[in-house]
Parts: C-alpha cells; structure tokens; sequence
C-alpha cells in the first residue's frame, strides 16, 4: 500500500478507500481527481477505484465484509469445535511477533501456502514483501509448532484503536492439519481484541474475488463471524471505463479462459462491475 492522500491509498492496481467499514469514505479527493495521483512505490498508475457504502444495510447487495461484533465466548462454539481449539492450543504456542527479525519464518510459510493456491496472479516476491512489513505498522501473530518450535503460521493485524482488521494470514501445509494454527491463532486474536481490549469489532476483510476461498465461510461457521453486506462502488480511470464498456457484454466468454493470468485478473475486475451495477 502506497501514498495515504485523505482517506484513499494505492493497493494492487486500484486507490481504495482507508476508512472503516462503518465510516462513510471521503469522497471528494475521487470526485476531484486527485486519487489518481496517487503511485505504487514503482510508480504504477491505478486503473480504477474502489469505495463501499451503506454497511451493514441487511440486504443481500453481493458484497460483504466478514465480522464478528460480539465479545468472544468460548462456549457459543459447538463442543466438536472446542476440542479442536483446546486440541490446536496444546499443540500451538500463539505469540505477538517482531515480523521484521522473524520475516525468514514468515516467508517461508508465505511461500509454501501460496504454492497450494489455485489461479492466484498476485504473489510477492521476498524482497517486497521485507520491505513491506518493514513499514506496515501492523501487528504480527506467529503459532508455532510445540514439538519442532517451527513457524506453522501466522496472522498479521491492523488495530485501529477501536476496531482491528485482520489482513493476511498464512498456514504451512505441512502443519495445517495436525497442529491446526488457524485454530490457535483466530482463538489468541478474538480474545485480545474482542475481549481484552474490548474493541468493537474485528473485520476480516470483504468478499475475495480473485481466487476461491473458503475462510470466510470457516470463520463463520466456526467462529461465529457474520457477513455486513454494503455497496460496492467502482469507479475507473477514464481509458479503462471506455475498456471495461466494451468487454462487459463478453465476461461470460471470457469466464471460459480463466485459467489464462491475464483473463482471471479482467475477470476479476468484471465480476467487481456486475456487483456494483446491481446496486447502482
């Protein structure tokens, strides 16, 4: 993420809003075209900007951020579950990490989770990536296997004070299933933020487009997460617009050829504009 101009930034191609999900996003620097001034580190120009609106209206609008708005009870998971959980904590020590003197650690479970993903058309190199938690100013959780005390994986956070964001997490598959870090980590960070600190929410991100997930589906099945469905919004360069005009007629031939790189990531974009023409 690059370049903060008042309440927008550049991420992956697109300005997005820096606001919390429940605020309303200050759209004055889009209407006034200063977002797209707004550069990666390399200089990359964005090719749209993404914004969303009326959160938690209770309609089923086709987007959605994942949270969990209640304090952490241990007991309002099902019984199979918290064996699972008491099982993954014995075999998990859950800390708060520095990411800069363990990025080696947090590297190699990046690496070799990503490996197993299926059209995924974003990885980072090592280099960017140390760069990035360099400045990142989150906050790290690691698990770590009890028997080996190797990294199994490990969940980065942004605490925005009265809310926190969870924004990435990675698992080594060679840890997954037995030593179940997931299980570990999502038990340590619910009952720091939700019920130590006593935030109001944690967020854990909005619907994925990209590549099929199902995360979002075992954090609400598991921990009780819930989907805050809002509006999308989407608003393009003005080459792309002409662009994304011309090809929206043919998304559905083009969804034939997605496991081509280049179509997934126009794919991706597509399905992000008939989301947002639904609510328009």
């Amino acid at each position: 993420m690059e370049n903060n101009n008042l309440g927008w930034i550049y991420y992956n191609h697109a300005v997005i809003t820096t606001t919390a999900p429940h605020e309303e996003p200050n759209l004055q620097p889009l209407w006034n075209g200063s977002v797209w001034n707004l550069r990666s580190s390399r200089g990359e120009k964005p090719l749209l900007a993404r914004y969303t609106s009326d959160y938690d209206c209770g309609k089923d609008t086709g987007f959605w951020f994942i949270v969990k708005d209640a304090p952490f009870v241990m007991e309002d998971l099902s019984k199979k579950y918290q064996k699972h959980i008491l099982k993954a904590l014995e075999r998990c020590e859950v800390r708060l990490i520095d990411a800069v003197s363990e990025f080696e650690d947090i590297y190699e479970v990046y690496k070799s989770a990503v490996e197993n993903y299926q059209n995924v058309d974003n990885i980072v190199s090592k280099e960017r990536m140390q760069e990035g938690v360099k400045h990142d100013g989150l906050e790290y959780w690691g698990a770590y296997d009890k028997k080996t005390g190797k990294m199994a994986g490990w969940m980065s956070c942004s605490n925005n004070g009265d809310w926190t964001e969870t924004i990435s997490a990675k698992y080594h598959p060679d840890f997954f299933s037995y030593t179940r870090p997931s299980d570990a980590i999502h038990y340590t960070i619910l009952n720091h933020y939700l019920n130590d600190l006593g935030q109001k929410y944690i967020c854990s991100g909005s619907r994925s487009l990209n590549h099929k997930t199902n995360v979002q589906d075992y954090k609400i099945r598991n921990w009780k997460f819930r989907q805050a469905f809002c509006k999308l919004h989407i608003v393009y360069r003005k080459d792309i617009n002409i662009i994304i005009k011309l090809i929206y007629p043919f998304r559905n031939i083009l969804k034939k050829f997605d496991s081509i790189t280049a179509v997934h990531q126009i794919n991706s974009v597509l399905k992000m504009e008939e989301i947002a023409r639904k609510n328009r």
